[in-house]
């Protein structure tokens, strides 16, 4: 099996959608996304929007839909994941949300007509080709895109998978560390009238979660982090970039000791099945 094959059957396994389906907890789940930086950025930009409309990439079992509709309901939501058991989940979930199985390759969306808000969360840096894949998002909505990847200050972005990877659900998937500066570039490309929010997330990303990294990854002067944006794709100027990057680390709240066993517990009969 190839790797691009491997990492795309990674997100298929039952596991995945295990992983990122929260026990029905909400006022818990709620209060402890509200610290991650990218939804901070959304919720100090979101008025600027004149549309109304929201697609959610890597939406695993579609939690953020509930939340858009408890905080934001005037927003039209839709999600999509290549993920087909994840998919299963947020329908039997969310029955009256929308949610789709969609092409790695974002082909699906090409006839569709151009979102308001697109929403990747923690998507890019799974991609074997991130500024490449950043590039595709970029074209797809009309106003905003809305990202957490992670991000170095210093080194060149090292895209090779083989080098750059994490060991998840029993398979090797892209976890790719992208060039700060070179990213920003990728989006002036695309979008040379972009505003760019950027709040960084400092940690060494090398160490933890089953990933294998370039050794500079594991050092804290390299200046990795994981790092939301909010790119509003028409609020500047060409030639006229409009930058604006702080630090502010995620402080998300720990879950209670007793969801922690429930979903550890869950984890292992889903495994178990498998």
């Amino acid at each position: 099996m190839g790797l691009e094959s491997e990492w795309r059957q990674a997100w298929q396994e039952q596991g995945h959608a295990v992983e990122f389906d929260p026990p029905d907890h909400y006022v818990w789940w709620r209060r402890s996304y509200e610290n991650f930086n990218e939804f901070r950025l959304f919720e100090q930009h979101w008025r600027n929007l004149t549309g109304r409309s929201f697609i959610d990439i890597g939406c695993a079992t579609g939690d953020l839909y509930r939340w858009l509709q408890d905080r934001h309901s005037e927003f039209h939501y839709h999600g999509y994941d290549i993920s087909a058991s994840a998919i299963e989940r947020a329908r039997k979930k969310y029955p009256e949300g929308a949610f789709d199985v969609i092409e790695a390759d974002l082909s699906d969306l090409e006839s569709r007509e151009p979102p308001t808000v697109l929403w990747a969360r923690d998507v890019v840096h799974h991609q074997v080709d991130p500024l490449k894949y950043l590039s595709r998002l970029l074209r797809v909505p009309s106003e905003a895109v809305v990202l957490r990847l992670r991000t170095r200050d210093v080194g060149d972005t090292v895209a090779d998978p083989e080098l750059s990877c994490q060991w998840a659900y029993g398979h090797w998937v892209p976890f790719i560390v992208s060039n700060f500066d070179e990213l920003v570039e990728t989006i002036y490309d695309i979008a040379p009238a972009a505003k760019i929010s950027a709040v960084k997330s400092y940690a060494p990303l090398g160490g933890s979660l089953g990933r294998f990294l370039p050794k500079e990854c594991y050092y804290p002067e390299t200046g990795t982090a994981e790092t939301a944006m909010y790119i509003s794709l028409t609020a500047g100027a060409p030639n006229d970039r409009r930058l604006e990057v702080s630090a502010r680390e995620d402080s998300p709240l720990p879950p209670p000791v007793w969801m922690r066993g429930l979903r550890l517990l869950t984890r292992r009969i889903a495994r178990g099945r498998g």
